[in-house]
């Protein structure tokens, strides 16, 4: 039988508010509860962020655990200590803005008992702006299929990370969380690629993510250019794309990150986004 521990982040700067709202929904408010919730604290937290953890461990004691960490590392180094530390056969990310849906843990159980060949299975995810409830949400669909995943990949990240629930034991082949630069998770995608794993999404919203807090903004950070380089060097070193492709990808990165947010925010919905 397959188990599952859903894994989070949390640092000083998040928002309790977001945080207690995250929580509820990868817990009572799931038609299938995890087998574990695995929370890192990236570094010291907030009394405010240790209240509201405080109280949702309350009573759940056998279900939750927390792995705090004397200093802040960064996201891919919190992922590596906690997924280390998942007991379950799946891991399920999560983040601690956004919100799943009720459904999200039941779907995921039976696709993949349903697809016991896949490594990792992600979903579309609906981005809003104050509310989950929202109309005219943005909408990240990706591929389906394993082939067309991979196709994506070459030029852009084919999975949503924070919708992804991945064997452990793929994570572990394809050697786990590590750092790059805002694009871990882009990262681990290609190097389970690369060590056989198969992918798959379902193209349903089930994890409703946040960006009314400067999302668009945080694209164009000149930190993912060096990230790019290294993915570039990576898909070319294990065939996956061509040098003239790598050039064109690292061109695309270049104009992409130096255009204005407002532009970005057109491109995304207009062009990124359904």
């Amino acid at each position: 039988m397959n188990t599952f521990s859903v894994l989070m982040s949390v640092y000083k700067n998040d928002s309790p508010e977001y945080l207690e709202i995250a929580l509820d929904s990868i817990c009572d408010k799931q038609t299938r509860r995890p087998d574990e919730i695995v929370v890192v604290f990236d570094g010291p937290l907030t009394e405010r962020l240790l209240d509201v953890l405080s109280r949702f461990r309350a009573g759940r004691e056998d279900l939750v655990r927390y792995l705090p960490q004397e200093v802040n590392r960064g996201l891919g180094e919190a992922l590596r200590i906690g997924s280390e530390a998942c007991r379950g056969n799946y891991i399920i990310r999560m983040d601690s803005d956004d919100v799943s849906d009720p459904e999200r843990f039941d779907k995921l159980a039976g696709f993949v008992d349903a697809h016991p060949e896949i490594d990792v299975v992600g979903t579309d995810i609906a981005e809003f702006a104050e509310s989950p409830d929202e109309e005219n949400k943005r909408v990240r669909a990706c591929p389906e299929k394993h082939d067309d995943i991979v196709r994506m990949g070459k030029k852009r990240n084919p999975m949503n990370h924070v919708s992804a629930c991945m064997k452990k034991s793929a994570l572990e082949k394809a050697g786990g969380y590590q750092t790059l630069l805002l694009l871990e998770d882009y990262y681990l995608w290609l190097r389970m690629i690369a060590a056989g794993c198969r992918l798959a999404n379902i193209n349903e919203s089930l994890v409703y993510v946040r960006v009314g807090n400067g999302f668009d903004k945080k694209r164009g950070s000149k930190e993912r250019i060096k990230g790019w380089k290294v993915l570039q060097d990576f898909m070319v070193d294990h065939g996956m794309i061509t040098r003239s492709e790598a050039r064109m990808n690292m061109l695309y990165i270049r104009v992409f990150v130096n255009t204005p947010a407002w532009v970005k925010k057109i491109i995304y919905s207009r062009f990124l986004r359904n």
